[in-house]
């Protein structure tokens, strides 16, 4: 097709000569005229509306350029008159030519009919972010809608306008100034076409202030493409979660003296961890000889980048082996030469590399993974090993020398070659033929010595120590494509060079760092949690894991004090579920399902064939009656070896008959402060306070802010959190008084008062307290309960708990990649010990942004919603605590959702559960932050890997992550609890109509989910439940976060008084305990 640029030439060199460099071709720029300006505006609307100051030149002569692939075009001048300078050409601004649709029928095939467009600020201020790996592509149709919220999103389009005016003013590029620095770089003569050896040219680095000033439009931008379902499977991906996995198991019913055991003679079993996509990776196995522990490992990758796997080796203690000497069963040229740069570790072994999806041009086509298959042979002692696809990511990095290859082959082929390739003014096809070429060239001693090796050479220090968390250097990561200019790359140039005409390649070399530099702009810390990206917030090394697998056997007793199971009523069926989850690993639950005869026997047993050998596991049996959870058991956390793990006994709970939609709640205790003391009053009649009842009043007993309410059903306590003033303490950072955040611990109904814990100090900033909410196991002998002095089961030794920690968020402004963020600090409610809040506590658990709602996961995570951002942050625990800089970061997901049916993201998360089955729910309200105003109310269900899964059903019956709760915007959505797991979860959830003001607005309605699409949902809903946060129990018990005050027992406002309180007493939320009704 045929195009005419007029450009915006306004700071200009004088006397020097301007061109538009398109397809290995120039194009004179020459000075428009008031007569070729006019004329130019009066045949093509698309110049009307830019004011004639900004159209000083123009290309006399129609530019050739393709109609069917997207192209990158730039200006160039001479530089005579600046003899300091190191080059002869100076680099001017930058546009990305997109073939309008009509081009193609020929529309614009004459000088006539020439396209006409602008090259100016604005078009280099996109074409910048353009080159980001998650916008760049070749494709007309996908780049249009890309810059259609560019040019016509009104709140995009005027922020690259104001990154184009900081542009303009910074000045053209230069070597000392300048909005982009222009780095001297002279290729050898043995580099290519065009190379003589003795040439100068340019690259283009953008400063530093342009890289932080470009966030703010590439968070936009990336949020809109990032919600666009016309760019699925294009421009970003998404994967589903898997949060239960089902055990396939034969129908069994064993009587006590029954055992199953395991022929040591068996064949060798291996299981590998996850069969799911984490971060672009899959994996499987096959084993190939079981007498001697072979097997075949496949490792797929659907992202844009290179990947070097590993493997780490464990016996069965779970200690790391040392192989020095141990290598692949297969080995070729390829893996003998890139183990010969020193790349692995004595117990971190090389495995080979995995090539990247197909591609064009950064577009994936996913049915054309990059894989790599290697045999493998487990030593003598290994039981178990780790494997890991390595690359370029970030956060915990315990091997410096794993991400080099995938990194650095990454940063040539995937980032600097595509920059090159952009000019091209032939439509680029798939990648894999390069990617076969690299293949051939990887055997190459000198090539991976040049490549690998420069590489290092220009971020050595970015892998040379392990931390917590380390970031990326893109900055110095931009340089890396010089290396392709090294003679021993020479073939590697060579095929590039086939790919263009005329002098293509040197006039594109100022370009070869810009994909890298716009990855680098949306991968700063604010990015990060602002933006969805894929590739550049992997994890450095990508985990999983093959165990060798035995089969376990899990025999399930009735509740000692019934000595029978639950029978079930005519016409219904029993069923019993035994779960194993699988402690500190990103692992799916395994559910095995058991079908209760008739004739119920005195022990149902489950097997799990395939169990995989190393860590830690928890055993949980539930026991239904259609979907009613009638009893239930666990093992608490025990070794997952052969000793501890063959063979599990374990005895039920029983439990109350279920909820209806006849179970409306009803107000049974208050808590109060009489006598001088904290008790728990019964009554019928529940405080009346509301969210408009809210006082940010300095000083008297004025409470402003309910944060958070949590459950320790171990302990039979809660905690609460709040903002009030008039609580008799003072800034634990000012030592001020008036409003500060303050926690509470207090026991539940039924219990001694005697685990009451108040801070000595308040807190400036939002805390949390939060519970490991999961139910203890207790102590038998001889298939009955050990009974402690209290007449309660004792807890078993061996039920390792979660724990109950507060978020501190006193370091929350220190840089993260040291020792800040919000940090959780340890509660102990095993005795009364008042909280820690001294200098240079342990960190539990650390988080980058507020989290606005938390919730323990039962594999020992920890989950937080963060409500601004729209994200959630997922962190493992660190259960013996470590110092601040040494805890890692929680991991970062989701993000804003735009649309309504775009799983995986969210418009408003205001509060997060955890269902027993490990299922995460996020609870979004009606206020959506995005300005196109969307009102939908919902959950929505994830893995730990952040992903969406599908737990609900939509109206057509079909699996859907999302529950819809409202869509009119009159309500506002306060809380959730999950209770219950895969086959049957009810969720209570808490909201206010209008604006909250009456106790008649406000309602708490129980939802359900399970194997099958509910009947009807809501359940039931209890009206009338006027509070700010609630917390359930497993025996469906309810705890609610009042508006009001605790008081006197007779309605007076009451607690603790010292000189610096309320006029009542230390200001403190009540708490309700809400009862369903006992069944007739």
């Amino acid at each position: 097709m045929k195009a005419i640029y007029h450009a915006d030439l306004r700071d200009a060199l004088a006397n020097e000569d301007y061109w538009l460099q398109a397809g290995g071709r120039r194009y004179p720029l020459i000075a428009h005229t008031d007569e070729t300006r006019a004329m130019a505006k009066a045949s093509n609307a698309r110049l009307t509306a830019t004011p004639d100051e900004c159209l000083t030149h123009y290309t006399r002569d129609v530019v050739d350029l393709p109609a069917n692939c997207v192209v990158r075009v730039h200006i160039k001048h001479t530089l005579r008159t600046r003899p300091q300078a190191k080059s002869q050409v100076g680099l001017g601004n930058v546009a990305i030519h997109v073939p309008p649709p009509q081009a193609l029928s020929g529309a614009h095939a004459t000088a006539e009919t020439a396209f006409h467009t602008t090259i100016d600020y604005p078009s280099t201020a996109k074409a910048l972010i353009f080159h980001h790996p998650d916008l760049i592509n070749a494709d007309p149709a996908l780049t249009a809608t890309i810059y259609n919220y560019m040019d016509n999103d009104q709140a995009i389009s005027d922020q690259f306008q104001t990154l184009a005016l900081e542009m303009r003013q910074m000045g053209a590029p230069g070597e000392e100034s300048g909005w982009a620095t222009l780095v001297p770089f002279t290729p050898p003569k043995s580099a290519g076409k065009g190379c003589d050896g003795h040439t100068t040219y340019y690259i283009s680095q953008p400063t530093e202030q342009i890289v932080i000033s470009a966030g703010a439009v590439a968070t936009a931008l990336m949020k809109a493409t990032k919600n666009d379902m016309t760019l699925k499977n294009k421009k970003w991906t998404l994967q589903p979660g898997t949060s239960v996995q089902d055990c396939a198991t034969e129908e069994q019913t064993m009587r006590l003296a029954v055992r199953i055991d395991l022929d040591q003679a068996d064949d060798w079993q291996a299981t590998l961890g996850s069969t799911g996509t984490a971060y672009g990776l899959q994996t499987s196995i096959q084993v190939l000889d079981s007498a001697r522990r072979q097997l075949r490992l496949t490792m797929s990758n659907t992202y844009v980048r290179y990947l070097g796997a590993y493997i780490r080796f464990f016996d069965a203690k779970g200690n790391a082996i040392s192989v020095a000497d141990w290598k692949i069963d297969n080995p070729d040229m390829t893996y003998n030469a890139l183990r010969g740069l020193n790349i692995d570790y004595d117990d971190l072994r090389w495995l080979g590399y995995i090539g990247p999806v197909n591609n064009v041009m950064a577009v994936p086509i996913l049915s054309d993974p990059g894989v790599l298959q290697v045999t493998l042979t487990f030593p003598e002692d290994a039981v178990s090993a780790a494997i890991y696809g390595s690359g370029l990511g970030t956060g915990s990095d315990a091997w410096p020398k794993s991400p080099i290859v995938g990194g650095v082959m990454t940063g040539c082929v995937n980032l600097a070659v595509p920059a090159f390739m952009l000019g091209f003014a032939t439509a680029m096809q798939a990648c894999k033929p390069l990617y076969h070429f690299v293949n051939g060239l990887m055997s190459d001693a000198k090539f991976l010595s040049a490549v690998i090796g420069g590489g290092l050479a220009y971020y050595g220090t970015q892998f040379g120590t392990s931390a917590a968390n380390k970031q990326m250097n893109w900055h110095a990561f931009s340089s890396l494509a010089k290396v392709l200019f090294d003679p021993a790359a020479t073939k590697l140039l060579a095929w590039i060079e086939a790919e263009m005409v005329g002098e293509e390649l040197v006039d594109e070399i100022p370009f070869a760092g810009w994909i890298i530099a716009a990855i680098n702009v949306v991968t700063g810390i604010a990015q990060i949690a602002e933006t969805i990206v894929e590739v550049a917030t992997s994890p450095w090394n990508i985990a999983n894991s093959i165990s060798t697998s035995i089969t376990t056997t899990v025999k399930v007793h009735p509740d000692p004090r019934h000595q029978a199971f639950p029978q079930p009523p005519a016409g219904s069926k029993a069923s019993l579920k035994v779960k194993v989850i699988y402690q500190n690993q990103l692992r799916a639950t395994v559910i095995a399902t058991v079908p209760v005869p008739t004739s119920t026997p005195p022990i149902l047993a489950a097997v799990f064939p395939n169990n995989t050998l190393g860590g830690q596991v928890k055993f949980e049996a539930d026991y239904y009656i259609d979907t009613w959870l009638a009893g239930k058991a666990t093992t608490g956390v025990v070794n997952n070896d052969e000793a501890d793990a063959s063979d599990i006994e374990m005895f039920l709970v029983q439990y109350p008959v279920p909820l209806s939609e006849k179970s409306v709640y009803e107000h049974s205790a208050l808590l109060t402060y009489q006598n001088a003391t904290y008790v728990w009053q019964s009554t019928g009649k529940a405080p009346t306070a509301t969210i408009t009842d809210a006082n940010t009043s300095s000083d008297g007993n004025a409470i402003s802010i309910w944060s958070g309410l949590t459950l320790s059903q171990r302990y039979g306590a809660v905690g609460t959190a709040w903002k009030a003033a008039g609580m008799g303490i003072t800034s634990l950072s000012s030592g001020l008084g008036g409003q500060l955040f303050a926690m509470q611990n207090t026991n539940i109904p039924g219990t001694p008062m005697d685990d009451l814990q108040f801070p000595a100090y308040g807190l400036d900033a939002q805390t949390l307290l939060v519970y490991d909410p999961y139910p203890p196991k207790f102590l038998m002998q001889d298939g009955n309960w050990i009974l402690g002095p209290d007449g309660h089961p004792l807890p078993d030794p061996n039920d390792q708990p979660l724990g109950e920690y507060y978020v501190d968020p006193r370091k929350a402004n220190n840089d993260p990649l040291k020792d800040g963020g919000f940090h959780l600090r340890k509660v102990t409610l095993s005795s009364p010990t008042p909280f820690d809040m001294g200098n240079n506590l342990l960190s539990y658990g650390r988080f980058q942004l507020q989290p606005d709602s938390i919730a323990l996961h039962p594999s020992g995570f920890v989950i937080a919603v963060s409500t601004q951002p729209a994200k959630i942050q997922i962190g493992q625990l660190v259960p013996a605590g470590a110092a601040d800089a040494d805890v890692p970061m929680a991991r970062i997901h989701a993000g804003l959702a735009r649309t309504v049916d775009r799983p995986g993201l969210l418009f408003h998360p205001v509060a997060v559960s955890c269902a027993y089955d490990g299922t995460v729910l996020v609870l979004e309200d009606t206020k959506s932050f995005d300005d196109q105003g969307v009102v939908l109310a919902r959950v929505q269900a994830f893995d730990l890997n952040g992903n969406p899964v599908s737990r609900f059903f939509d109206g057509g019956g079909l699996p859907t992550s999302f529950l819809n709760l409202s869509t009119t915007g009159d309500n506002t959505y306060l809380d959730i609890c999950a209770i219950g797991d895969q086959h049957m979860t009810y969720l209570y959830i808490l909201y206010y109509a209008g604006d909250g003001s009456q106790v008649s607005d406000y309602h708490m309605a129980i939802y359900q989910y399970g194997t099958s699409a509910p009947t009807t949902n809501p359940l039931v809903t209890t009206d009338g439940l006027a509070a700010a946060r609630l917390a359930v129990d497993m025996w469906h018990t309810l705890y609610a976060l009042n508006y009001a005050m605790v008081t006197d027992g007779q309605g007076k406002p009451a607690g603790p008084k010292n000189a610096t309180t309320g006029p009542n007493g230390r200001t403190v939320p009540s708490i309700s305990e809400w009862l369903p009704p006992v069944p007739q």
